[in-house]
């Protein structure tokens, strides 16, 4: 690695990361850190457009066509109304006809928000049509959106891969970054890190040159529900750098809880729309998600803004504008969930928040606790 700084311990009090400043901003495998008790601490982000708040859930966003019509044109609350922040895949964004709109205007004016944008290279969606984008041409497309952080293209691995073809993904995946990062020219850039185990995780990040804001972990989604490979992946990482660590297609609350607690600082949410596309509710108290709507006489209770106006036949409705009304109820429980995580934490009472969640229903926000607490644990004896 390039220049590597020694880091220091990450501090159990608030931080802000300066994402405009150029300095201590690397990742060491040479010198892992043990966590501080707790492991987590709140945080702040600052970009162009405005101050994230960490930890904090940034949901994907699209400017196809159906619902996100319906959110452009304003003709409902959108989710980066909500949000602190909103990200875009470029494969969500390059193949419908705004992407030019994005390209000249800029995403902030497409969008109709002031607030934060991070655009994500779309390396994963790539990678299951079997295609790839220029490294440079997903720089270029993300300096000219005016996007406050843009990620490096990458090429994820999965389970499957033998490892002539998964030591391939990754050699790429380093070149495309540290190629990107320096032609960034002043753009802020978080670094796609890859790796199958908490070795491939250390030595992918040696690899990477020095100046990147923060970095995103990926190739999680194929593995999300195994919390111990989770947390191994996300412990390691986190360990290894004080900068935003961002964790890819992980959005279950179970993890969200998992990783919240092993000090992750953002995670991004596709979940919220999803669900809502096959007609899911998400259960605002036990944390789960209510399917076959269409049978159901009434809805659990919520106090979402959405859920105050509307109701179950306004949500099942096969419309764009029924799909709209429960992907926003959806969202809304997401952002109050992490909302009491950070409260929970600013009163040192985050573990005691989880254990009382993890009694709701949802019996894998436990599993996956217990996984984050033995990792914490074990680094500490």
């Amino acid at each position: 690695m390039q220049g590597r700084a020694r880091l220091h311990p990450r501090p159990a009090r608030t931080v802000v990361w300066r994402v405009q400043a150029r300095q201590n901003r690397t990742i060491d495998p040479a010198g892992v850190m043990a966590l501080p008790d707790p492991p987590y601490t709140t945080g702040s982000i600052r970009t162009p457009h405005g101050t994230i708040r960490t930890p904090a859930l940034i949901p994907v966003v699209a400017t196809s066509y159906g619902i996100w019509d319906l959110w452009i044109d304003g003709t409902y609350t959108a989710p980066w109304d909500l949000a602190q922040a909103t990200i875009l895949s470029l494969y969500h964004v390059l193949q419908y006809s705004r992407a030019q709109q994005v390209r000249t205007r800029g995403i902030h004016d497409v969008l109709g928000t002031s607030r934060p944008v991070l655009m994500d290279s779309g390396g994963f969606q790539y990678m299951k049509k079997g295609t790839e984008l220029d490294p440079m041409d997903v720089l270029s497309f993300e300096r000219q959106s005016g996007c406050d952080i843009g990620i490096t293209f990458d090429y994820p691995i999965t389970p499957d891969l033998d490892d002539a073809q998964r030591n391939t993904r990754l050699d790429r995946s380093i070149e495309a970054a540290n190629l990107m990062l320096e032609h960034a020219d002043g753009m802020e850039l978080y670094g796609a890190i890859h790796g199958s185990s908490p070795r491939e995780i250390e030595t992918y990040a040696e690899r990477l040159d020095e100046g990147f804001g923060g970095y995103g972990i990926g190739s999680l989604v194929p593995r999300k529900g195994h919390y111990a490979h989770l947390v191994d992946i996300m412990h390691t990482a986190r360990t290894l750098t004080t900068l935003p660590i961002h964790a890819f297609g992980i959005t279950g609350f179970p993890a969200l809880y998992a990783l919240s607690y092993l000090g992750v600082d953002t995670f991004d949410s596709w979940t919220y729309v999803v669900a809502a596309a096959y007609k899911e509710y998400i259960d605002p108290e036990r944390l789960t998600r209510v399917k076959n709507l269409k049978k159901l006489t009434s809805l659990p209770s919520c106090d979402c803004p959405v859920c105050q106006e509307h109701g179950l036949r306004d949500f099942i409705e096969p419309t764009s504008e029924g799909e709209v009304l429960l992907s926003l109820h959806n969202l809304h429980v997401y952002l109050k969930e992490m909302a009491s995580i950070r409260e929970a934490m600013e009163q040192n009472e985050l573990e005691a928040y989880i254990l009382s969640k993890g009694e709701s229903g949802n019996r894998n926000i436990n599993r996956a606790f217990r996984a984050a607490q033995m990792k914490v644990k074990e680094k500490k004896d």
